[in-house]
Parts: structure tokens; C-alpha cells; sequence
């Protein structure tokens, strides 16, 4: 029994971790990732894409003549952006497709009448500039609307082209400037569309996270105040076994007789017990904060049965009747461990609890499947719960009594393990009558 409470001291020491205590455990959460716009830059591209073949398909249909280099050159910028783009090169791609797709629309506005309009894209990729930096990196976004505008009116007020001069006919002037003019509408209105989006979608952020910092904080209170009962309240029930056993020690040397000798190692020995159920609960409540969920199909018949086998020798549970009334064939998917600690806790609980002055003390055990959801219930004709505790005794470290031989973590840790896997427990309990736990469970 000594090496018992030896290692299981050690294992409480190494595992506990009050960063994982449920209500801290958002302080090892990742924090948000701070993507950059690369969604903007994409859709930047495939609008390139998309209005170059666009404008490639309508040359063919009313033969224009528009060389077919420059819809080359132009497809090749969207695609090159787009692929620098999913490679992870955001930057990269931007400066290569403000740099180019400039270029580009100088080169065939300046070469041909300013009528066809075509000049307007030079705007439309200024404000396309302001959109993609965003206002983390405005002073870049303005760099290249400023070279936009500086190549749009040098259009008008140079001479200069790098490629040959073109002429049109007015009818295709006309339309021209009808297909460039709806073009350019339509591209602003998709940027501006583009804006409003990020917007909303910055806002929605904002404001989940302002309800996430709000819910920590009423965590971060509730897990200090919790913390600080924790430690009083372990602290206290570590050392009135011990200080029992010193005590008893104590005595035990002053006398020779043997009759007395045995009752003083009897009571330690009921000291030493009440030690380690103590230690065992810590460790169960470690591993529920601790641990991930790790769910398996269990026989639900067999795990109760190999629990009430545990508990046979456990003081009271000689003069009880246990009947486990679950379906042999009943399997349910949960987290074994997690599972283990509520059952065990809820029966050992019927058991501690049993009423003395009842010729017949029975626990009835049995389980049915709701929608959505199975109940496992264990009943006892026990001495029953006050109506004015019930509510109390999920609480950690509550006692009933001052004369409770628990640890108050018991139904803690089996509501708290209930908690972990999506579930709930009620009860419904009268003085003089007995106690019904019932522990839903998804499934």
C-alpha cells in the first residue's frame, strides 16, 4: 500500500499540468495566422486571363488585326502571376504583374487613337494596385498607382511607342471604345466588390474575436478562482490523512499492548486508503484535462461488469446487491478511459453512499438509446441526496457532510469526463429513498 501511494505520488507530480486544466486551456491556443491578400492577386490574374481571351476570341470574329504577340504577351503575364502566385510567392507575382501588365497597356494604347479607350485599363490597374497592398503596405500600393497614372496621361502627351501604329476604322473605333469602356466598368466594380469583401470580412474577425477575448477572460476568472480552491482544498485533504497517520504513530509508541498495536495499524491503514482514493482522483482529473479523445467501440455490458468487479472489495459493497441489466450484445463508441472514470465514479458513489438501516440494498445499473444520444443510468436506494445539495455536488471538492469519507473530486471529475465527450449527467435523488445518476452520452 505504501508503494502504492509512493508511485501514484510520483505519476501526480509528473502529469499534472494546471495549464491544462479545461478553463486555461485556451492559453495554449495557436494564434491567428496573418495571411496576405494572395486571394486578390488570384482573382487579379484570372480577370487578366479571362478579358485576354475574351478580347482574343472578338479579334477573330471581326477580324480587327490586332496582332496575335499582343494576347500572347497578355496571357502570359496573367498565367506567370497566377502560377508565381500558388507557388507562394505573392510578392514576387505583384510587382511582376503591376510592372508588366503597365507596360503592356502603354505599349498598345500609346499605338493606336486614344478613342478606342483602351487607356482606361491604366486606371482600372491603379486602383487594382491600391486593392492587392491594402493598407498595411499603402505606400507600395501608391508607388504603383503613380506609375499607372504617369503612363496613362503619357499617352496623350507623348508621341512615343514602342510598337507600331495602328489604324481602325470609326465603326471599329465605335465599338472599341464600347467593349473597352464596359470592360473597364465592370473590372472597378469587380475590385470595388472585391473591397467590400475583405471588409466584411475583416469586421466578422473583429468582432469573433472580441466575443473570444471576452470569453477568456470569463475563462481566466473563473480557472484563478477555481486554481486557488484547487490548491487550498488538495492541500488540506493531503495532509489530514497524513497528519492522522503521525498522530496514530505517535500513540502506537507509546504502548506495548498488541491488541491496541493492531487497532492503530488498522486505523492507518484506513488513513493510507483514504490517501490513495485521494491521489487516484488527482491523476483521473490530470488525464481528463490532458488528454485527447481516443474513441473505440467498447461492449457496454463487460466495461460496467469489469468496474463493479473492481469495487467488490471496497468497504459496504459485501452487503450490496448489483444487478447490471445492459443488453449483452450493446456496443458503444466512446473514449475507454474517460468512460471508465465516469462509471466508476457514479458506482463507487452508490456504493460509499448506501443506507445502513435498509434490510435490502440494491444498485440497478441499465442503459437506453434516446435520439441522438444513449443514457446510462445507475440507481441506488441509498440515504439519498438533500435537495438543497444537488445542485452543489458537480462542484469540486463539494461534501455533503462534514463526515464524507471522499475526496469531493468523485462526480467532479465523472461530470467533467461527461463534459469531454459531448455529454451531460443529471440527477434525481430523495432523502431516505436513494439516488438516480444518469449520464448521456452522444450516440
Amino acid at each position: 500500500m505504501h508503494n502504492s501511494i509512493f508511485s501514484k505520488s510520483i505519476i501526480f507530480t509528473k502529469s499534472i499540468n494546471f495549464r491544462e486544466i479545461p478553463m486555461l486551456n485556451f492559453l495554449k491556443q495557436k494564434p491567428i495566422s496573418q495571411k496576405p491578400f494572395t486571394n486578390i492577386l488570384t482573382h487579379f490574374s484570372i480577370v487578366i486571363l479571362f478579358l485576354t481571351s475574351l478580347f482574343w476570341v472578338l479579334n477573330l470574329l471581326f477580324i480587327t488585326f490586332i496582332p496575335t504577340e499582343i494576347f500572347a504577351a497578355f496571357f502570359s503575364i496573367g498565367l506567370i502571376t497566377h502560377i508565381l502566385n500558388k507557388l507562394g510567392h505573392p510578392r514576387k507575382a505583384t510587382v511582376f504583374v503591376l510592372l508588366s501588365i503597365n507596360l503592356g497597356l502603354y505599349a498598345v494604347a500609346s499605338s493606336e487613337a486614344s478613342e478606342t479607350a483602351i487607356h482606361l485599363f491604366l486606371g482600372a490597374v491603379a486602383f487594382a494596385a491600391l486593392v492587392i497592398y491594402g493598407y498595411e503596405q499603402w505606400y507600395l500600393g501608391l508607388l504603383f498607382m503613380a506609375f499607372s497614372l504617369s503612363l496613362y496621361f503619357a499617352c496623350f502627351l507623348s508621341d512615343y511607342s514602342p510598337l507600331p501604329e495602328r489604324r481602325f476604322t470609326q465603326a471599329e473605333i465605335d465599338a472599341f471604345f464600347i467593349v473597352n469602356s464596359l470592360s473597364y466598368a465592370v473590372i472597378c466594380a469587380y475590385l470595388f466588390f472585391l473591397v467590400l469583401k475583405m471588409n466584411h470580412k475583416s469586421d466578422k474577425a473583429l468582432r469573433e474575436n472580441k466575443n473570444e477575448i471576452r470569453l477568456q477572460n470569463e475563462q481566466l476568472l473563473k480557472a484563478n478562482a477555481e486554481l486557488d480552491r484547487f490548491v487550498y482544498s488538495a492541500s488540506h485533504d493531503l495532509r489530514a490523512p497524513l497528519s492522522s497517520i503521525s498522530g496514530l504513530i505517535t500513540i502506537s509508541e507509546t504502548t506495548k499492548a498488541v491488541d491496541e498495536l493492531k487497532e492503530y495499524l488498522g486505523m492507518i491503514k484506513g488513513r493510507i486508503k483514504v490517501l490513495d482514493k485521494f491521489i487516484v482522483d488527482i491523476i483521473n482529473y490530470s488525464r481528463n484535462t490532458r488528454l485527447e479523445l481516443d474513441c473505440e467501440k467498447l461492449n457496454l455490458k463487460d466495461l460496467i461488469h469489469e468496474i463493479t468487479e473492481g469495487l467488490k472489495y471496497t468497504d459496504g459493497a459485501d452487503s450490496l446487491s448489483i444487478e447490471n441489466a445492459i443488453d449483452p450484445q450493446w456496443e458503444i463508441e466512446s473514449d475507454p478511459t474517460r468512460l471508465r472514470m465516469i462509471l466508476n465514479n457514479l458506482i463507487s458513489n452508490a456504493i460509499r453512499y448506501y443506507d445502513k438501516s435498509k434490510a435490502e440494498r440494491s444498485i440497478y445499473i441499465d442503459a437506453h438509446k434516446n435520439i441522438g444520444e444513449i443514457e446510462i443510468r445507475i440507481w441506488d436506494n441509498g440515504i439519498g441526496i438533500p435537495k438543497q445539495h444537488q445542485e452543489k455536488i458537480f462542484n469540486m471538492f463539494f461534501k455533503a457532510s462534514d463526515n464524507s469519507n471522499g475526496s469531493g473530486l468523485g462526480l467532479y471529475i465523472a461530470n467533467e469526463a461527461t463534459i469531454k465527450l459531448g455529454g451531460r449527467i443529471s440527477v434525481a435523488s430523495e432523502v431516505g429513498k436513494g439516488s438516480t445518476f444518469s449520464s448521456f452520452l452522444p450516440g
